[in-house]
């Protein structure tokens, strides 16, 4: 009786590949060849499940986007209320530098990419639209002040949480110091709800 073959993931285990090929080299390091390597197969079977390079980074991308929102839905859990759960994603987000790093480095090669490819471009606007509309519906539910704009803070709390995972990932801060500056941010637009060991979500990643 012939072996069933699972070509879900077949196909996984080659997007894998192709990220932890972007991750460590970069785009210009993922070739059919670098892939099948990397996978522990043939070019050919490569070739039997994507016609091309460029459909294969466009698989991993999708792939990508999927792994980092599962990430962020994992850290929601067993939030109270928005303001907790504002929390959780952005440090959800600073974590990232430690806790999936391969997403975070092959998510950066793939902006490069996305810049000249319409397919990749729109997925990552459809994916930072939807986080831009989730922090910015978690802002406003979460008592903000009567000066703030929630969809403009969106913005901001959704770069500044983006620009300390990177720091996180280039060792510049620790995560613990990370934390305390989404901390203050959100004190500065949430005066009147208790953040960091106040919260249930009080957790570090080093505990």
């Amino acid at each position: 009786m012939p072996k069933k073959v699972d070509h879900a993931a077949r196909r996984e285990e080659i997007v894998q590949a192709a990220l932890r090929l972007c991750a460590r080299d970069g785009l210009a390091g993922v070739t059919i060849g670098q892939v099948a390597e990397e996978a522990g197969v043939s070019k050919g079977l490569v070739q039997h499940y994507f016609a091309g390079k460029a459909d294969l980074l466009r698989a991993s991308a999708q792939i990508l986007r999927a792994e980092i929102e599962r990430h962020v839905r994992e850290a929601v859990r067993g939030a109270r209320g928005p303001a907790d759960t504002l929390r959780c994603v952005l440090i959800a987000i600073v974590e990232l530098g430690v806790t999936a790093v391969v997403p975070l480095l092959a998510g950066h090669a793939f902006v490069s990419m996305a810049v000249a490819d319409p397919e990749i471009r729109a997925l990552y606007r459809a994916g930072g639209d939807a986080v831009h509309r989730e922090i910015a519906a978690l802002v406003a539910a979460s008592g903000a002040a009567p000066n703030v704009d929630a969809g403009a803070e969106a913005h901001a709390l959704l770069g500044l949480a983006r620009g300390l995972a990177d720091g996180v990932l280039l060792g510049e801060l620790g995560v613990d110091d990370a934390v305390a500056i989404v901390d203050h941010h959100l004190r500065r637009i949430l005066p009147e709800v208790a953040t960091g060991s106040d919260t249930p979500s009080s957790r570090r990643v080093s505990e």
